[in-house]
């Protein structure tokens, strides 16, 4: 596997702007067996982020997996994409990994990576920006796990909470492979995210987190959940996200 390094300057001052990076594939095995709300669809997903990204304050890169098929069937074909053939979730990690890691950005520059099955609610964009203000905070998700509050391995455990003007957040011990960070922190934890994606065919992204906690790293989510994974019995709680799926799919 090769992996570059940044030979451009990063640049002297930071603009504000989240880099969003959106993940895609045709095809993928480990999602097809999942329960989801219904009326789901990948496309939708696609269309909510469009519809509640702020562009003024983010700009927005695709990333699509073509291993399994052609982008001209893919709903992503008229969009702008970064080609990869990996055909696997870790292997395109690796790869999204790989291209972020190249690019001339401040260290202070925000990153928000993002799965190819999450809803999101219209002023996200400032939430998430809000949640890495926190002192002390290397990681965000806006994904508020239900399980957290309901499986017998979290009967006991404790959170610190924050405030900040939008929502209230809960230090959490894991999330998904949809997270935000500051460019310096992926940087300094590269090594550590490589190392759950390599020589596997999912990511284990709840033994990473758990690796990253143990290394002092702080990881929040917002509550209620300003976004959710589209598993059904496992969306952010206290949110409506059938409605806002079906109202993402009336813009199909």
């Amino acid at each position: 596997m090769f992996f570059w390094r940044r030979s451009i300057e990063p640049p002297s001052s930071y603009d504000g702007k989240i880099e969003v990076f959106s993940r895609h594939c045709l095809f993928s095995s480990i999602s097809q067996h999942k329960k989801r709300l219904p009326g789901f669809s990948h496309e939708i997903c696609y269309r909510n982020l469009l519809a509640t990204v702020d562009l003024t304050q983010a700009n927005l890169t695709f990333l699509l997996d073509i291993a399994r098929g052609a982008k001209e069937h893919h709903f992503l074909s008229k969009e702008k994409v970064i080609e990869i053939s990996e055909g696997t979730e870790s292997g395109a990690f690796l790869r999204l990994l790989e291209h972020v890691e190249a690019l001339p950005l401040h260290p202070e520059t925000i990153l928000y990576f993002v799965e190819d099955d999450y809803l999101h609610l219209p002023g996200w964009v400032q939430v998430l920006r809000e949640g890495l203000q926190i002192p002390g905070v290397d990681y965000v998700t806006l994904y508020d796990h239900r399980d957290k509050y309901t499986a017998p391995a979290y009967e006991h455990l404790k959170s610190r909470l924050f405030c900040t003007s939008s929502c209230h957040w809960r230090t959490t011990p894991s999330t998904t492979q949809t997270f935000a960070l500051r460019f310096k922190t992926l940087l300094r934890d590269i090594k550590i995210h490589r190392k759950y994606s390599m020589h596997r065919k999912i990511s284990a992204d709840h033994a990473k987190f758990l690796h990253l906690e143990k290394q002092g790293r702080v990881l929040v989510s917002s509550i209620p959940g300003w976004a959710t994974h589209v598993e059904e019995g496992l969306t952010s709680p206290c949110v409506q996200w059938l409605c806002a799926s079906q109202s993402m799919q009336r813009l199909s």
